[in-house]
């Protein structure tokens, strides 16, 4: 079997970042439900080192499946607490190119990312499938837990599951190509 027109996620842990002032501040200046600031955490000293590594991070990914002509941009960023409404609907980022998730707080939920390809799937029933395969399965589901990095393209349709009373604290990356 020749698996083709694959879509990539990159899953990291980044057990160096000081996660409890950047959860202090993310429940501190909470956005639930409402609009989300996309520049202040670029420009914020708080979030430099983790902004350099979120951009080395998605730089790696790219190259890793294109090449390293270009360059990846961080190019917005906003933070999420708890199960917000806006995050649990299924959505893409159409401006840009990568998209990253880093959860400074997170004992609970996950993100799910749906196929793409489900024109694809429309005519298979549960009975011919006994164990999902990327050739057969609607969604993609990665635990997310305090430290982990997804990467993942924007285009990507994706969502987040989490218990109503969740304290997950996580901080959301676009990113753009440069030359």
């Amino acid at each position: 079997m020749i698996p083709i027109f694959s879509t990539g996620i990159s899953k990291y842990k980044l057990e160096s970042i000081n996660n409890g002032e950047l959860r202090n501040y993310v429940v501190k200046n909470s956005n639930v439900n409402k609009a989300k600031d996309i520049k202040d955490i670029l420009q914020n000293s708080l979030f430099t080192e983790l902004n350099k590594v979120i951009e080395q991070k998605m730089n790696d990914h790219y190259h890793e499946i294109y090449n390293d002509r270009y360059k990846v941009e961080l190019s917005e960023a906003w933070s999420n607490y708890g199960n917000d409404d806006i995050i649990t609907m299924p959505h893409i980022h159409p401006t840009t190119f990568l998209s990253a998730v880093y959860y400074p707080q997170a004992e609970d939920g996950e993100i799910v990312f749906v196929n793409p390809m489900t024109g694809l799937l429309s005519k298979q029933h549960i009975d011919m499938i006994d164990q999902h395969s990327p050739y057969t399965s609607e969604c993609y589901s990665v635990a997310t837990r305090r430290c982990d990095l997804i990467i993942f393209s924007s285009m990507l349709m994706h969502l987040v599951r989490c218990p109503k009373q969740s304290n997950r604290v996580s901080i959301a990356y676009n990113g753009v190509i440069n030359d």
